[in-house]
């Protein structure tokens, strides 16, 4: 049964006003954000490749001095080559000479990559997951630590083990980040556990302290420190445990949960400038993977990224973070921010690919407000089954599809029309001064036409709220209420 049509009155509008503020809504202000530059996928490559390969599901990177190293899920620790040298913002790719195999055992199964940390004394530290347990010892699983040139970026020692003895391994360790008391701070993809190695660059059998727990003691993917306050990328949070590094943590110092509107959402990578700039990312389904900054000074949140293009302007597309692990995310030296993802969900060998978005480009980012994220996972996971919008001619009737597809019937005057095509949902293009979900919705049908493409806000679990400017084939929405048929 359809819902009956609103009629649009200044009444009306008032109510919607009112409907919107109680269902929590609150101003902010966000940018339409930055478009990442492409720097290595198959689209932008075609093997073979001199010296290298395409990338499989980036996680952790370091940069030292302007050599960039990433943990590949098929060539493991592997240092990142240019392919068109003398060019500027060249096409990369993953090197496959001086790459370090993970893990370092009698096995041909790559270990499951994490976050990497890199120490200015030359030490880089790689965790390690998913290793095989069955031909790998204790002694080769957990946490990596390889020695590089500061000056040079180069391998210029052996690769090797620390904390053997601390079991570390067995919780899958994912997360890393040194902390300004130079040790070593842990997390794990088995558990919320949060722990510090102390003093990694010595040994093989350090101490392992506890420090906290992750939020509700989930999972980790990624940490990073802003001073001794240490942030976390969790599976379904971004948090923070002030004073990580104070001898008087030693178990209780539980994080606490930075509200960035994206709760429930996977936090796939986080990194810092070290000063007032934490890089957050979150995972989606259908092309809503976004990056975010926070600042911690005013606790306020800014759009960075969901998409990019290559340098010539083709290859258009939307970051696709692998929900299930730590995605690449870090700034090296000079500001530049690293992203890697995975349009395959880590499914494909050389299916991945590295962004990069300019110190330059990212300084022109607004100083953004206290409302976080748009939170296109929350009307994704809605949009099933039959809904309806009233026109001033005619009622629209869609029946929402988990393939991208739907079919629709348009009722009027005259008539019953059925039509079919595809239905996208992406960040808006003008944001609305609400904390609520929200994103541009567009159907288009079979032929190509545009039926309706508009910024919609959600307002409760059935009902999305369409806002001016829209693109319509279909007329005048009566009120730009969205319901759904049957909640």
């Amino acid at each position: 049964m359809k819902p009956s049509c609103w009629k649009a009155s200044p009444s009306n509008v008032t109510i919607l006003i009112l409907a919107l503020i109680f269902s929590g809504a609150s101003a902010y202000a966000q940018t339409n954000g930055l478009k990442a530059d492409l720097r290595s996928s198959a689209a932008v490559l075609t093997p073979p490749i001199a010296g290298g390969t395409l990338p499989t599901a980036p996680a952790g990177g370091v940069v030292v001095a302007n050599q960039t190293w990433v943990c590949d899920a098929s060539a493991g620790f592997a240092p990142v080559i240019n392919t068109e040298p003398g060019v500027i913002d060249s096409f990369l790719a993953i090197g496959t000479q001086g790459n370090i195999k993970l893990p370092i055992s009698a096995t041909t199964v790559p270990a499951t990559c994490g976050q990497s940390a890199f120490h200015s004394d030359g030490f880089a530290y790689v965790t390690q997951a998913v290793v095989d347990t069955k031909n790998t010892p204790s002694t080769a699983r957990g946490v990596l630590r390889v020695d590089l040139d500061p000056n040079t970026g180069g391998f210029i020692g052996v690769a090797s083990y620390i904390a053997t003895t601390a079991g570390l391994d067995g919780n899958q360790p994912t997360a890393a980040a040194l902390g300004p008391d130079g040790n070593l701070y842990v997390g794990f993809l088995k558990n919320g556990n949060v722990k510090r190695i102390i003093n990694p660059d010595l040994g093989s059998a350090q101490t392992v302290e506890s420090v906290g727990n992750t939020p509700q003691g989930h999972p980790a993917r990624a940490f990073a420190f802003i001073g001794s306050d240490l942030y976390i990328a969790s599976v379904d949070a971004l948090s923070v445990i002030h004073n990580a590094t104070s001898a008087s943590c030693t178990g209780g110092c539980n994080a606490v949960t930075i509200a960035d509107g994206f709760a429930g959402v996977s936090h796939t990578g986080i990194t810092s400038d070290g000063v007032n700039a934490v890089y957050f990312a979150v995972a989606g389904s259908s092309d809503t993977s976004q990056i975010w900054r926070y600042t911690p000074s005013n606790a306020f949140f800014t759009f960075v990224s969901s998409s990019g293009t290559d340098k010539n302007g083709a290859n258009s597309s939307s970051f696709n973070f692998a929900a299930g692990k730590t995605n690449l995310l870090t700034l090296d030296p000079t500001g530049n921010l690293w992203i890697g993802d995975d349009p395959s969900n880590t499914g494909t060998t050389g299916a991945g690919r590295l962004w990069t978005i300019s110190a330059a480009s990212l300084a022109t980012l607004p100083a953004g407000s206290s409302i976080g994220g748009t939170n296109l996972q929350a009307i994704l996971n809605v949009l099933r089954g039959p809904w309806f919008m009233g026109f001033t001619q005619s009622g629209f009737e869609p029946t929402f599809n988990a393939d991208g597809t739907f079919t629709a019937t348009i009722s009027s005057s005259t008539g019953v029309t059925t039509v079919s095509g595809t239905w996208t949902l992406t960040p808006p293009v003008v944001p609305q001064p609400f904390a609520n979900p929200q994103g541009q919705l567009t159907f288009t049908d079979s032929n190509g036409v545009v039926l309706f493409s508009a910024n919609f806000l959600q307002t409760n679990v059935d009902t999305l709220v369409a806002f001016q400017p829209w693109t319509t084939s279909l007329g005048a929405p009566i009120s730009g209420v969205l319901s759904k048929a049957t909640p």
